[in-house]
């Protein structure tokens, strides 16, 4: 495996006996989120391996951007049967991944799920969400249209999340959205109320846990005429290749 990694459960416990971890994240209210996340059937790959991070996305969003709903009333565990729709999701499991300052709380975050249909096969869309403070649930990520065949063992989905910045050191709960792509409507969640495995797990950003901050894309300039796009980093150097140029015809030039 690629890193070490423990139940979300078992690590939580262990955490909480010795007194690691506070009970309260530390606060990024104000900061921006930015994430790296990989998504594909967990039969693409070996079962031990995570993905490769260039196969992902990063995704940074502005904190006023940010997609927050409030948490509902507590409900029962769920019985395998579609709550609100033809899909549902059948059983879901969270890893953790990568500590690198070694106080407990990690940055990667692998949830993967096993959703079914009674129908011969329905087409899907799931919505990542954590919550750190009990209240309300904010959303991480959103995955593209994947399509799932009856009740199938074979067609477990998951997603990967680098957690880079904006997110506090705390205490986090997971929750699962699962939407019907064709109708886009939600046909089932699954989070705490389902699983203890998504409740107060011990997570915290890429530059929290000690590592540098990502540098920033840079931003593409419209040349105008449809032969793509030059980032603004490079002007200079082209600048000053353009300047090195002029003075070499003129030197070169005869008098």
């Amino acid at each position: 495996m690629n890193a070490p990694t423990l139940s979300s459960l078992a690590l939580a416990s262990l955490l909480a006996s010795s007194g690691v971890f506070a009970a309260t994240p530390t606060d990024a209210a104000d900061e921006d989120r930015e994430i790296r996340a990989s998504e594909g059937f967990a039969r693409d790959h070996a079962a031990d391996d995570l993905r490769d991070p260039r196969e992902g996305v990063q995704i940074v969003t502005p904190r006023a951007n940010v997609a927050t709903k409030p948490r509902s009333a507590a409900q029962g565990p769920k019985i395998a049967a579609a709550k609100f729709g033809d899909a549902y999701v059948f059983e879901a499991s969270t890893d953790l991944f990568s500590d690198a300052d070694l106080d407990g709380y990690f940055h990667y975050l692998r949830v993967i799920f096993d959703a079914d249909t009674i129908r011969d096969a329905e087409r899907l869309y799931a919505l990542i969400y954590v919550s750190a403070d009990g209240k309300s649930w904010e959303r991480v990520y959103t995955t593209a249209d994947f399509t799932i065949t009856g009740t199938s063992p074979d067609d477990d989905y998951e997603v990967e999340t680098d957690l880079v910045t904006g997110y506090s050191t705390g205490l986090y709960d997971v929750l699962i959205e699962l939407y019907d792509a064709d109708e886009n409507v939600l046909v089932d969640e699954y989070g705490p109320n389902e699983s203890s495995e998504f409740s107060v797990l011990p997570l915290e950003d890429s530059v929290r846990d000690g590592n540098q901050p990502s540098a920033p894309a840079p931003a593409p300039v419209e040349d105008g005429g449809g032969g793509g796009a030059t980032s603004w980093l490079v002007l200079p150097a082209l600048l000053a290749a353009l300047l090195a140029e002029r003075r070499r015809r003129r030197i070169a030039a005869p008098a």
